[in-house]
């Protein structure tokens, strides 16, 4: 099981490579800052950017998800049509954080650790640091799983058209 979420899968469109890239940016919105006033009701399921090789792109909310997944997509150019290898994670902030607080709790389970062996403390002390870290661990992962197959979905409508 990996420690940060992500996934990666593969479609292939019968689109070329100019035509995925011009349907993308008729259905990704553009980055904008979200100001008060400046929020406006859009149909466009994704925000992000689209390049002539790849796009990076998100699910559009107008509330905070730590889990949405961030989604890049690479197109590869093949003889019937276009390849379109898609990565989708968690935000790298989100992956900094929880590999410092993983190892925050690492820490604390050694400590325990110690405790337990020489200054003779109770040993069920030791699963408060272990129910933290499978807390932790599975709450991003539940998280993460929820978002990805609704992105998925729609990802799959807009690139297979």
């Amino acid at each position: 099981m990996k420690i940060i979420p992500s996934e990666k899968l593969e479609l292939t469109t019968s689109l070329s490579m100019a035509e995925l890239e011009g349907h993308l940016r008729e259905n990704i919105q553009k980055h904008r800052s979200y100001s008060i006033g400046s929020i406006k009701k859009s149909n466009k399921y994704f925000v992000g950017t689209v390049f002539p090789d790849h796009f990076k792109c998100k699910k559009f909310t107008y509330q905070r998800n730590s889990f949405l997944p961030q989604v890049t997509g690479i197109f590869q150019e093949e003889p019937k049509g276009t390849k379109i290898v898609i990565t989708l994670k968690v935000d790298s902030f989100v992956s900094i954080f929880l590999i410092l607080f993983y190892a925050f709790i690492i820490c604390a389970l050694f400590a325990f650790v110690y405790l337990v062996s020489y200054q003779q403390i109770e040993p069920y002390y030791i699963l408060v640091p272990i129910a933290l870290l499978l807390l932790v661990f599975g709450i991003p992962h539940l998280g993460f799983h929820l978002e990805k197959e609704s992105t998925i979905t729609e990802l799959k409508k807009i690139l297979t058209v």
